[in-house]
C-alpha cells in the first residue's frame, strides 16, 4: 500500500453520518472503524523573529506583506493569495475563510491582530476584488494583478536571506511556534488555526516546556547535598 501524504486527513474527514445512513439502509452490516495510517515524524521548520525580518527585507513589497500577513494569521498560502475584500471586516478586525476554501472543509474565523490590520490597510484601493496583487506592466502601463502563487520571487528572497529548507507552509509552522512560545494554550491555538484535532497542535507543545518547570523542581536536591561541603557550596554560588 502506498502511504500518501495527507491520507490521514482524508480518513479524519470521512463523514460518520454517511456511514450511519449506509448502516440504516442495510448496505453494510456495521459501521466500519477506521484506523489512521502511521505518520512519519517530521521536524517542524520555523523561523526566529530575526530570520523572519531578514526574509521580509529581501522580498518585494507584495511578497513582504504576504509574509507579514501569514505570520500574523497563520493562514495557508492559498487562503492568503486568494483573499478577497468581501472576506474582510476591518472595523471588527476579522476575516473569514469559507468552507469550500478551508483545507478541512470547515469555515474559519480569523481574528486580525494589529500587524494583520496594518498590512490590509496598505492594500486598500489597489484592486477591487482581491487583497494581494502586484503591478504588471501591460503596454507600458502598470496594472494591479491578483497574485496566484509566491513563485520565483519567493525562492530568490529565501536565497538572498540565507534561509534554507524552508517552504511557504513553514510560515504557518512559524506562526504556531511563536504562539506556543508566547504562552497561547494549545486548545486556543487549535481554534485559531482551524485544526480539527488537538493531535495536530501537540507537535508544537515541546517548544514551550515552561509550564513543566514547577514539576521538574520537585525532585531538586538540597543545595548543600548536591555540592557536598560548605566550601564547595560557597564556591559554586560565587561567594
Amino acid at each position: 500500500m502506498l502511504l500518501l501524504e495527507g491520507g490521514n486527513d482524508i480518513l479524519r474527514n470521512l463523514d460518520p453520518e454517511q456511514a450511519q445512513a449506509n448502516l440504516a439502509a442495510g448496505w453494510i452490516d456495521k459501521s466500519p472503524a477506521l484506523r489512521l495510517l502511521p505518520e512519519p515524524k517530521r521536524r517542524i521548520r520555523w523561523l526566529t523573529r530575526e530570520e523572519a525580518q531578514r526574509l521580509i527585507n529581501e522580498c518585494p513589497e507584495h511578497l513582504a506583506d504576504m509574509v507579514r500577513f501569514s505570520l500574523a494569521t497563520g493562514l495557508r498560502e492559498a487562503n492568503v493569495t486568494g483573499l478577497r475584500w468581501d472576506q474582510v471586516d476591518l472595523e471588527r478586525r476579522v476575516a473569514w475563510i469559507h468552507d469550500d476554501e478551508a483545507k478541512a472543509r470547515r469555515g474559519i474565523g480569523v481574528p486580525l491582530n494589529r500587524d494583520a490590520v496594518l498590512v490590509l490597510r496598505r492594500w486598500q484601493g489597489r484592486h477591487s476584488t482581491r487583497v494581494f496583487c502586484y503591478p504588471l506592466k501591460r503596454k507600458g502601463v502598470s496594472v494591479w494583478t491578483p497574485i496566484e502563487k509566491a513563485g520565483a520571487a519567493w525562492k530568490k528572497a529565501l536565497k538572498r536571506a540565507g534561509i534554507e529548507n524552508f517552504r511557504w507552509h513553514d510560515l504557518r509552522h512559524t506562526w504556531a511556534s511563536w504562539h506556543v512560545q508566547s504562552g497561547t494554550p494549545l486548545h486556543v491555538l487549535q481554534e485559531l488555526g482551524g485544526w480539527q484535532s488537538v493531535e495536530m497542535v501537540r507537535r508544537y507543545a515541546h517548544l514551550a516546556p515552561e509550564h513543566l518547570s514547577e514539576h521538574a523542581s520537585r525532585i531538586e536536591m538540597p543545595f548543600r547535598t548536591f555540592f557536598g561541603t560548605p566550601e564547595k557550596e560557597k564556591a559554586a554560588s560565587g561567594g
